[in-house]
Parts: structure tokens; sequence; C-alpha cells
């Protein structure tokens, strides 16, 4: 049998699918992304997850009336409702001139590409986070999970764009290219993308310090994630919202992503996420298994936002690889077996 909040989280997902076009598009309500979780209400006895409202500033009665803001409904059908602050930017490193970073750095070359470490196109002066390997389930070949606007970033991008480590804005060069953009699923409303590896370099199941992807899980609020990402490494956080729906920029084009979930920093006044840090992999830190794919943030509150993996990957046709990479030992063992049988 499912669990009580199992329960509520199903129907909750089913209220906010039909509320969360009227919110986040009526200018009266200034509200930028809807959830389900555990509440902030100083004076409340109901700790049950609830629906939530992210709006840019918490304003008293008074000041609400005065701006001509609505204020939210206190109560929406079953479940009572509350309201935090969050202002939420996607979190790729804009154009800034390039320096060299230090060997071993989430910003400098790896001939060995991992999760967790600089990436962009070729045309852009900036820098996001390789996510980590994925296999197209159609054709088995093997690509870079990220975001859309680290790997696409303009909506006139076709399919071909090529893809370099590092991203431009850590030094990287048109010959630094390792892969070719394949898909988006950004018509899905989901920022994500994958690129098809050009073999130049070889991609590993690996998060930078963090070791390989064991598998692939759901959020559950409450649940401790760890990431590695391009600018602040690797941070703990916390899912307190799951089931969200977020109304972003990018550029001048307003959209709405689906399948959010809100992650607080798991030590207090540490960052969870910065600039730089789109297309990292949030994964569960007791298992390994990938829960996110981070794609935005807010500095005040310090809140990440990130989507559903799940979610992610079916919309775009792959699969996580789980493969371990192979010890020095084994691989030379593995080859000349391979070479024996070949002869």
């Amino acid at each position: 049998m499912w669990s009580e909040e199992r329960s509520r989280a199903v129907w909750a997902r089913m209220v906010l699918r039909q509320i969360a076009p009227a919110f986040l598009y009526d200018p009266r309500y200034r509200v930028n992304v809807i959830d389900f979780g555990l509440p902030e209400r100083q004076q409340s006895t109901d700790e049950r997850p609830t629906l939530r409202f992210h709006v840019t500033e918490k304003m008293s009665e008074h000041r609400l009336e005065s701006a001509g803001i609505e204020r939210v409904p206190r109560q929406i059908g079953e479940f009572t409702t509350d309201v935090i602050e969050g202002v939420y930017y996607p979190q790729v490193w804009p154009w800034w001139p390039a320096v060299q970073p230090p060997a071993g750095s989430p910003q400098s070359r790896f001939e060995k590409l991992r999760g967790g470490i600089s990436i962009s196109d070729v045309r852009h002066i900036s820098a996001g986070t390789l996510g980590g390997l994925v296999r197209d389930r159609a054709t088995g070949e093997e690509m870079i999970l990220s975001n859309w606007h680290v790997l696409v970033v303009e909506w006139w991008a076709r399919p071909g764009l090529r893809i370099c480590q590092p991203g431009r804005l850590d030094g990287g060069l048109p010959h630094d290219v390792v892969a070719r953009l394949t898909r988006d699923a950004m018509r899905s409303g989901l920022d994500a993308a994958v690129a098809t590896l050009t073999g130049h370099r070889a991609l590993i199941n690996d998060q930078l310090t963090l070791g390989p992807v064991d598998g692939v899980a759901r959020p559950e609020l409450g649940m401790q994630l760890v990431k590695a990402g391009r600018t602040t490494g690797v941070t703990h956080g916390i899912v307190t919202g799951i089931e969200g729906y977020a109304r972003l920029w990018y550029g001048s084009v307003q959209r709405v992503i689906r399948h959010v979930m809100t992650i607080v920093p798991a030590v207090t006044r540490r960052d969870v996420s910065k600039a730089g840090d789109s297309g990292s992999w949030w994964l569960d830190e007791a298992t390994n298994n990938a829960v996110g794919l981070h794609f935005a943030g807010s500095d005040s509150p310090e809140q990440g936002l990130a989507m559903d993996m799940t979610a992610v990957l079916d919309a775009l046709g792959v699969d996580v690889v789980t493969e371990r990479p192979l010890p020095a030992a084994r691989r030379w063992i593995e080859a000349a077996r391979m070479e024996v049988m070949r002869r």
C-alpha cells in the first residue's frame, strides 16, 4: 500500500497541473514557482507537505493591497498553502574574460570526460556543467546530458552544433570539440538536451570526486542529495519541494519548466549552487542514484531548482549509463583477451 504522503503527492500533482498556468501567468499574483513541499510557516500546527507558491518577496496584507498584488488563497481544495521567497535564474556562467584554470579543477580540460566539469557550445563565451553519460535508447550511441541553455542556448540552434570541453569561458577552443548537439526537450517543458560524442575523447560513468552513478531514483521530500558542479564543486542539499512548475526567462522568451524539485543547502549558509553549475546531476547521497538535473537557482534565499531525472530521460529517449569504468589492470587483461579471440 502507498503511504499517506505518497497519496497526497499524487493528488497534489493533479492539482498543480490544473492551477499552475493560472497562477504563473496571472500578473496579479507575481508567482514564479509552484510546487508541493515542506511548509515554511512559522506558526503552524500542520507540518504535512502542502502547496507552495514562490514569490520574489513576501509582503504584508497592507503592502500587497498597496502594490495591487493578489494574495494567494490560504486553501486550495484539501491543501493549505504556503508562500516562500525565491528569485530564480538559469545558472550558466555568462560572458567574461577567459582564464586558464588549474589542472584537475572542474574548469580545466579532461582527457577522460566525466560529470561535474566545464562545458559549452562553441558559439558562446560561457560555461555550464557536463552532467554525465547517457545512451540513446534507439541507436545505442553514447551522449552527454546537460541543460538546453548550456548545449543549445539560442532558439534558432539546430542539431550538429559543436560542443567543447572545457567551456569557452574556461579557455575551450573550437579544436576542443567533444560532441555535437542531437536534440533537446524544451518543447516538453524541460530545460534539457543531449549531444552525441564525436569519439575524440571518451566520456566515462563518473562524477568528479563523487564516483560512478549507480542508477536513477525519483525525488522524495527530505531526500539528502549531493552534486558536482563546474563552479561550486561538491555541494550538499535537501529536497524540500517536488512536482513543481517554474516560470523562467530564457533570453527574451519566457518558458514554464515542469517536473521541478526545490533543493536547499544541507548546511546552513553554504552554497547549494552558483552560475556555471547548470547541467549538474543531483545524486541521492545514500545510493549515488541520479535524482535530478540542475538548471536554476536563487541566491536570496539560497535555493536550487532541478528537474526529475526520470522525466528528463523519458523526454529525451535516453538512459543513464551505469557501467563502472574498468581499472587499468583489468582493461589491459580485457584488451589482451579480445586480441586472443580475434586471432
